[in-house]
């Protein structure tokens, strides 16, 4: 009975977990996924592991183990088969539980605070999105690497073992590889032990030297955003930002945003008694010297304290890790409770209670809804599969595109993943997709009216319609649809040097097609239709070969008709590029407009001879 009992303490939590999060099991790719999937390809074109690895990428994050290595890995062995990243992530989750038992129990002296602990835990709504979406597997990986350095910790400081210190030296020095969010581990320890444990306080400090070398680091290479989401405000705002992540991490205000139809008051009721019950019971803990309950805090406030000044992107997922404290704080009290009076108990059964009614519906249908979500877009890729497979080398327009589908999928191209290019979306079809212009811009996956009517009426494009669970072939209707009502008064303000289709747009002076892609020589020329308004500008993106950069940076130049702008400057090879430029306002409004390009050097390659400039490439207005 009692082997029952011990298997029972460390199964049931992780059991709970998976019943709640299972529709995120069954989960496919959306989003960001299929960036980090399309690394394959990367690694393939360069074979260069280590830039793949270790190359800053989006608000300069290098994250190798939990978003470069976690995809390269599973998806060179499983290909699109979401299961085994589903796999990875829960079974990771699940040992993050039994940490979370573990520890609590330890630092409690009761097991009854360490299973509730994991269960409260496992059924928090803000890890609905690590759990149903395999990009943010980075907080899931991040909370293993702060839980087993804590861990180890822990046992060093009930054993002595000189072994146990330097495992967590090992399990915090690869957290780094997880996320960013791995940099307030010293705090967790030198906070602890300060707190609970003053005798080996100085020791954990020599923990800070990584965590502000790291942080110096990304403070020097990552971008700074001057706009958007990521700029970081510093102020009375993060007081506000942080009243927010304990509201959510609580739960009822989640159950409300998941769509439950919850009056105002009781959610206000809800939080407002958990919150009391939280931070009296800590209140009385620390009245009664007992500082465990100030660092079960601490936990929670460093951890989501790096991401306080990010006042315009406030995201839920931001506390599966933070959350982790709460939770060990809130089992420490169920279990305090149950060791009182009935009533002591009664309150704690009520307030437990509470906090599982609100965030086991929440996480639940923020699960399913990502689940669906993702299927979405895996019918959208499977039909775009089996349409190339129904029309060979032939352009594929779709129609009927709804937004989430929009931005869950083909924003982010998953039919490169597939050996397709010629994906478009047919004319006009920007206009029913909820607009985003912080993800980017549904008008530069549009197939401008003429050559898309040219390529339907020479046989050379299929229409498919996407609005139901399987893509439709509608050519015969949208062919006689095109005739009427695809019509341009101006050239395409988009041109894909790339595609054949625009062709007719470039000068003379490029080189062949070549596999979808399009040298230049030191100089060339094409047309694009004039900007709609003011504001707008001309966006240049392409490739840069690192042989190109062997001399140093390259500049190039761009002009527009006689408008000449400033040179701008690539420094990084084997890597994408893309600029902007301000247009003049006497080109608003023209129905086309002279684009030059034209770089500062060009290389030659010995078996080639042509001398090349850089590989395009989109060009469009915007």
């Amino acid at each position: 009975m009692k082997r029952a009992a011990r298997a029972a303490w460390w199964v049931v939590p992780g059991l709970v977990c998976l019943a709640v999060y299972w529709p995120g099991l069954r989960a496919w790719f959306q989003q960001d996924d299929f960036a980090w999937l399309a690394l394959k390809l990367r690694l393939e074109e360069t074979g260069d592991i280590w830039t793949v690895l270790f190359e800053p990428m989006a608000q300069g994050t290098i994250r190798p183990l939990s978003e470069r290595a976690f995809f390269l890995g599973l998806y060179s062995l499983f290909g699109l088969d979401a299961l085994p990243f589903r796999i990875v992530a829960f079974a990771t989750q699940l040992v993050n539980l039994a940490l979370a038992a573990s520890i609590t129990s330890r630092l409690t002296a009761s097991r009854t605070a360490g299973f509730c602990a994991a269960l409260f835990w496992g059924v928090s709504s803000a890890a609905a999105l690590p759990m149903s979406w395999s990009s943010a597997y980075n907080q899931i990986l991040c909370a293993f690497f702060l839980l087993t350095s804590f861990h180890f910790l822990l046992r060093y400081i009930e054993t002595g073992r000189r072994g146990y210190w330097l495992a967590q030296w090992v399990s915090f020095l690869l957290g780094f590889g997880a996320l960013e969010i791995n940099v307030v581990y010293p705090a967790l320890a030198a906070a602890y032990t300060l707190l609970c444990a003053r005798k080996y306080f100085r020791k954990t400090l020599w923990l800070f030297i990584p965590s502000v070398l790291y942080g110096a680091a990304h403070w020097w290479f990552a971008a700074k955003p001057e706009s958007g989401l990521y700029v970081m405000h510093f102020g009375p705002s993060m007081a506000e930002t942080l009243w927010t992540y304990w509201r959510w991490t609580l739960g009822p205000e989640r159950l409300a945003m998941a769509g439950y139809e919850v009056p105002a008051w009781a959610v206000s009721a809800a939080t407002a008694v958990l919150t009391v019950s939280l931070l009296g019971f800590a209140a009385w803990q620390l009245r009664r010297r007992r500082w465990l309950a100030a660092f079960l805090l601490v936990w929670f406030l460093a951890v989501i304290g790096p991401v306080l000044p990010l006042r315009d992107h406030v995201s839920v997922y931001y506390l599966t890790v933070a959350a982790a404290g709460l939770a060990m704080l809130g089992g420490w009290a169920f279990a305090s409770a149950w060791r009182g009076r009935a009533w002591w108990k009664a309150a704690a059964t009520v307030t437990a209670a509470l906090y599982m009614a609100s965030s086991i519906p929440a996480a639940r249908t923020a699960a399913q809804w990502n689940y669906e979500r993702s299927r979405a877009v895996r019918n959208l890729v499977r039909g775009l599969e089996r349409a190339h497979e129904l029309h060979p080398g032939k352009i594929i327009l779709l129609t009927r595109v709804k937004s989430d589908l929009f931005w869950a999928g083909i924003n982010h191209k998953p039919y490169r993943l597939l050996g397709l290019r010629d994906v478009y979306l047919t004319p006009g079809s920007e206009a029913g997709i909820e607009a985003h212009p912080e993800l980017g811009e549904a008008a530069d996956f549009v197939l401008p009216a003429a050559p898309a009517l040219q390529a339907l009426e020479e046989g050379r494009a299929v229409v498919y319609a996407a609005d139901g669970d399987r893509l439709k072939n509608v050519t015969a209707l949208y062919r006689a649809v095109a005739r009427t009502g695809w019509v341009e008064a101006t050239l395409p303000r988009r041109l894909d040097a790339g595609s054949p289709l625009f062709a007719a747009q470039l000068g003379p002076e490029w080189y062949t097609l070549e596999g979808g892609y399009r040298w230049m020589p030191k100089k060339a020329s094409l047309r694009l239709g004039g900007p709609e308004r003011t504001g707008q500008k001309l966006y240049v993106s392409g490739f840069c070969p690192s042989r190109q950069l062997a001399a140093g940076p390259l500049r190039m130049t761009v002009a527009v008709d006689s408008h000449r702008f400033p040179p701008v400057v690539i420094d990084r090879g084997d890597t994408p590029f893309e600029f902007g430029f301000p247009l003049p306002a006497e080109v608003i409004g023209k129905r086309s407009m002279d684009v030059a390009v034209e770089v500062e050097r060009t290389f030659v390659v010995p078996s080639d001879g042509r001398p090349l400039g850089l590989v395009f490439g989109n060009f469009a207005v915007r």
